[in-house]
């Protein structure tokens, strides 16, 4: 646990991008690990590429009950978010950091997850094929197609030249 805790963390983070929710994720990671060690053992899967692929699975579990959530309450009421920053610098930070998530957002989820993946988590394309169960070469083309639509969406907003 000690061992892929903090890295689990940062991939269901990024993810998700509720860090609440990533720590739910990882935790149900861990309890289904429990729960099936013997069989993980046995037939002698790499328990790194078995974490990532049930976290994966648990953090599009939780999407997909977010997202039937959220409908169900944009049904019931219209919330806006409160806006309350101090400081100049903080709300330039918090601005910034809005303006990455929502160019991460733009993004189909298994282009931002192999980012993920691939930058974040600095996995090779052959361990992020395992923890998505596909191909290398749909891996790559992923990475390939997830950076051209990150760069031109931060270049169209002038974030880089």
């Amino acid at each position: 646990m000690e061992q892929y805790q903090s890295a689990l963390l940062r991939y269901a983070t990024r993810v998700l991008n509720n860090e609440d929710a990533a720590q739910d994720v990882v935790q149900e990671a861990f309890i289904r690990l429990h729960g099936n060690m013997e069989k993980i053992t046995a037939r002698g899967v790499q328990l790194k590429g078995w974490l990532f692929r049930t976290t994966h699975n648990a953090a599009v579990d939780y999407i997909r009950k977010e997202s039937r959530r959220r409908n169900l309450h944009q049904k019931q009421s219209k919330q806006a978010e409160p806006f309350a920053t101090d400081s100049d610098e903080q709300r330039n930070s918090d601005e910034r950091h809005a303006l990455v998530m929502q160019h991460l957002n733009v993004l189909k989820p298994k282009e931002r997850e192999v980012l993920v993946l691939r930058l974040q988590e600095e996995m090779s394309y052959k361990e992020i094929a395992a923890v998505l169960k596909r191909s290398e070469g749909y891996v790559g083309t992923l990475i390939h197609t997830a950076t051209k639509k990150l760069s031109q969406s931060l270049r169209q907003a002038g974030v880089v030249s």
